[in-house]
């Protein structure tokens, strides 16, 4: 490891970004299955827009914290 960083705090780091992965997860999972299920059948146009541009963010996040995640593997590999 290039730095001051212990392997338990990598395995910490690691910890916070599975939770932070899943809870994005989540909140776009549950966004997608409510499009469209209001009840009365009609939605407005540009809250399904922007309910389904905040999924395509929060993927985008999820995509960075995997590649983090696997950084941290990587640092934890080399020093073990």
């Amino acid at each position: 490891m290039s730095d001051d960083t212990t392997p338990e705090q990598l395995r910490q780091e690691l910890k916070d970004i599975d939770a932070q992965i899943a809870e994005l997860r989540r909140v776009s999972g549950g966004v997608v299955s409510s499009v469209g299920s209001n009840g009365d059948g009609v939605e407005n146009a540009e809250d399904i827009a922007a309910d389904l541009t905040g999924v395509e963010e929060n993927d985008a996040v999820i995509e960075i914290l995997q590649q983090r995640r696997e950084a941290i593997q990587r640092r934890l590999g080399e020093s073990g």
